[in-house]
């Protein structure tokens, strides 16, 4: 069966894939099945146009090979290499799409098939020849110090912090990259007093940091998790730079929640962050198992977790820690049955809302982990993104002025605004629900010019424009024609606004982001809520030690990231998860690897 698991990749996705083809070079004529030379096809990716180079003899399908792409480094990594050597191990375009990179997977197929259809060939034969066989490797039990379940940015950086500790680690990944959620992210990590900062003159502290987390997410959460988070968040960012090598940007994201501009963000948004863990982790000697899927956690006669069962295809294995188990798998925000099970707040989550995550987020740590009686803690809290592309369900990079400290503003089809745009996502998402669901973003080229907008995501805009969820215009009351709006609403809103911004006065309580919008061109662009992240999972201590119903430490499981329950309360703040994983990531690799 046909692996066909749908991935909502990265900040900027998704279209339809229309491919083109080249003529040949270096044609040689003859008979055969093909017209022998070398042919140049073309498909739509998720970041822009996968071009390929097929070269037949007259025979054989002798070489493909992905020559120029824009798709997310780590996530396309295993579709670029696995595609291409099947077609020609196979001599078959019937081959397996990448789990977890389909669209890639499928940009390539469709590029190839364009250039096979221009030397002549029967790509309707090629697509239903026999496939390539797959490639069999033996899963053997083997024994570790500590054995780290997921390969995200929880989970590289326990694996690291724990094999600097002596530890021999392995890290267990069940898609065929490591990233999970992070790769799909902006990375950008919320810490006090950084570099940045101190250099813009911003006061700060991880005080205040603390105290913003605690209050928007509603003081439900344990609130020394959270002063642990805040106290920590800098040196973790700090050893994500110095360390690991992550590159980042030189300038702040100012996202809702926070008084102050105080994240900073890779400069190749999250795979800047996880290429770099993934290249540090393995060269330090940490082994990662990919396509390998935990199964079920293992104690011994006295509860202590000593390992977890494994699967990679109809293939089992036992993987045995000597010292501990670090669960890193992620929330369920993909998992539609989980996320309704659990969910109290919004009307509904089933498969009519998407989800910016993973197709991987589906939750199976917090149930493995349930299973042997962990204590799961604010399970019913899931936050929505507000402003996301009603295609994909996938947030936009060219939303970018919602967080960056610029501006920009929400209204509805009527034409008027319902929100504080820069408010809490909670806050803007029942905004926008409240509208219908279905709503819009508008901000000018003055704005656009700032963030460099359109050279950074030229190719977001052309995809975004093709599909109809983006359009630009000279005035207001165009873009207002272009979707049905209100026309004479939307100049009054948007006079309105400017007012407001001007006289320090806006009427939704606007304080930040107070940048007036006067003169076009003008960017419109839809907008739906998605499932984004999962503030429950199992509950941990200080030390990142996994607690069981009765309160006591499950001795051999440690857990971080968006598994655990114990952080960000009924909301999660833009900006703080990459703190939260990166910090509790290490905390929790150091005392695995101490565990006895």
């Amino acid at each position: 069966m046909k692996k066909i698991v749908k991935l909502m990749l990265s900040v900027m996705m998704i279209a339809s894939m229309a491919a083109c083809s080249s003529a040949p070079k270096n044609d040689q004529g003859g008979e055969g099945k093909f017209k022998a030379g070398t042919y140049t096809g073309t498909a739509q990716g998720n970041n822009g146009d996968v071009t390929v180079e097929v070269t037949l003899s007259a025979d054989k399908i002798e070489k493909v090979e992905v020559t120029e792409h824009k798709e997310s480094a780590g996530i396309s990594d295993a579709a670029i290499a696995d595609i291409p050597a099947s077609i020609v191990e196979s001599q078959s375009l019937n081959v397996d799409t990448v789990s977890g990179a389909t669209h890639t997977s499928d940009a390539i197929l469709d590029a190839v098939k364009a250039a096979l259809t221009e030397a002549g060939a029967d790509v309707e034969a090629l697509m239903s020849g026999e496939g390539a066989a797959k490639t069999t490797v033996t899963l053997e039990d083997k024994t570790y110090d500590v054995v780290v379940l997921g390969a995200g940015g929880a989970g590289l950086s326990a694996a690291i912090e724990a094999q600097a500790a002596g530890a021999n680690v392995v890290v267990i990944e069940k898609m065929p990259y490591v990233g999970g959620n992070t790769i799909l992210s902006y990375a950008e990590l919320a810490c006090p007093n950084n570099w940045l900062q101190e250099e813009q003159g911003i006061e700060d502290s991880p005080e205040l940091m603390a105290k913003e987390m605690w209050e928007g997410g509603g003081k439900v959460a344990k609130k020394e998790m959270v002063d642990i988070v805040a106290n920590n968040a800098t040196a973790a960012a700090e050893w994500l730079r110095d360390e690991i090598g992550v590159k980042y940007q030189d300038y702040l994201v100012w996202e809702g929640g926070h008084s102050v501009a105080r994240a900073v963000e890779p400069i190749d948004l999250g795979p800047g962050m996880i290429n770099p863990l993934k290249e540090y982790a393995e060269g330090h000697g940490v082994e990662i198992m990919l396509n390998t899927k935990a199964e079920e956690l293992i104690q011994d006669e006295t509860g202590k977790v000593v390992g977890v069962k494994v699967s990679q295809g109809d293939q089992t294995a036992t993987i045995s820690a000597n010292r501990s188990v670090v669960l890193a798998t992620g929330g369920f925000g993909a998992n539609v049955e989980m996320r309704e099970h659990y969910n109290t707040r919004w009307e509904t989550l089933d498969e009519s809302v998407k989800t910016t995550n993973s197709p991987a987020i589906v939750g199976d740590g917090i149930v493995m982990a349930e299973k042997i009686g962990a204590n799961l803690i604010n399970m019913e809290h899931i936050q929505l993104y507000p402003f996301n592309n009603p295609i994909t369900g996938v947030f936009y990079g060219i939303e970018a002025p919602s967080w960056s400290g610029e501006g920009l503003i929400y209204v509805n089809k009527d034409g008027k605004r319902f929100v504080n745009e820069v408010a809490m996502r909670d806050v803007r998402a029942e905004g926008i629900l409240a509208q219908g669901g279905l709503v819009y973003a508008i901000y000018n080229q003055e704005v656009a010019d700032r963030l460099n907008l359109e050279e950074k995501f030229a190719d977001e805009y052309a995809r975004c424009l093709e599909d109809g969820v983006f359009f630009k215009a000279d005035t207001l009351e165009e873009v207002a024609e272009h979707y049905g709006i209100n026309a004479e609403n939307l100049v009054e809103t948007m006079d309105k606004y400017n007012e407001g911004i001007e006289n320090n006065t806006d009427e939704f309580g606007r304080t930040t982001s107070m940048v007036t919008m006067k003169e076009g061109p003008w960017f419109i662009l839809e907008g739906v809520v998605s499932v984004h992240h999962t503030m429950g999972g199992v509950e941990i201590n200080e030390n990142a030690e996994v607690l069981d119903t009765e309160g006591s430490v499950m001795p051999g499981l440690f857990a971080a990231g968006e598994v655990t329950g114990s952080v960000h309360g009924n909301n999660r703040v833009g900006t703080c998860a990459i703190a939260d994983i990166t910090v509790f990531g290490r905390i929790a690799g150091r005392n695995a690897a101490a565990a006895e």
